[in-house]
């Protein structure tokens, strides 16, 4: 049973009161939902602030590790330049000066004896040890007045410090019949052979 005073307020105003509140509560979900999304939108910011830093970061890195990499190339490089320098050097270690060659040649000549020719072969080999071995072999070809003073020539040579193993390849008559032509051949000494020998 309705009461008397149930019709005392209009149904427009219901209707109104009921519009009011569909707008309130709209208001209030649409203030949600932006307060949700900015709130989103400020951790999405702050998480690519955060990825933007480490790129920078790992960028940096990835420069002082590529310049770091290219540093280290480079000290290798330099390192296997010395290396090779060396190996080239030790070729020179163990070998007598060829000027001092060349004087202990022509100091002592006997008179009225030449050298026309000087060869210097050098030849490598590998030892036991896998170790390389120089041999270094040289050939004289001259003139000289007469067989005596070939012979003195070789001996003079075989007295010598810086040879080995001197000997007479050949000697004949030149062809005007005045002079003899010789071919002298003796290894040269090592370097280390020397210092032993002048070592006590």
């Amino acid at each position: 049973m309705k009461h008397p005073f149930d019709d005392f307020i209009t149904p427009t105003w219901h209707e109104q009161r009921a519009d009011n509140r569909v707008v309130r509560i709209g208001i209030l979900l649409v203030a949600v939902v932006s307060i949700a999304t900015a709130a989103a939108f400020a951790t999405t910011l702050s998480g690519w602030r955060g990825v933007l830093n480490d790129r920078g970061n790992v960028a940096t890195r990835w420069e002082d590790a590529t310049q770091r990499a290219g540093a280290y190339l480079n000290v290798q490089k330099e390192i296997q330049n010395e290396v090779d320098t060396l190996a080239d050097l030790e070729q020179f270690t163990d070998v007598v000066p060829r000027s001092l060659l060349m004087w202990e040649l022509t100091q002592n000549l006997p008179s009225e004896t030449r050298l026309d020719d000087v060869r210097l072969e050098t030849r490598r080999r590998m030892n036991e040890n896998e170790e390389p071995v120089v041999t270094e072999t040289i050939i004289a070809l001259g003139k000289a007045p007469d067989d005596s003073s070939i012979s003195t020539y070789i001996d003079t040579l075989s007295s010598a410090p810086f040879f080995n193993d001197v000997s007479l390849m050949y000697a004949q008559l030149d062809p005007n019949g005045v002079q003899r032509k010789f071919s002298i051949q003796m290894t040269v000494k090592h370097a280390t052979q020397l210092s032993k020998e002048a070592s006590p």
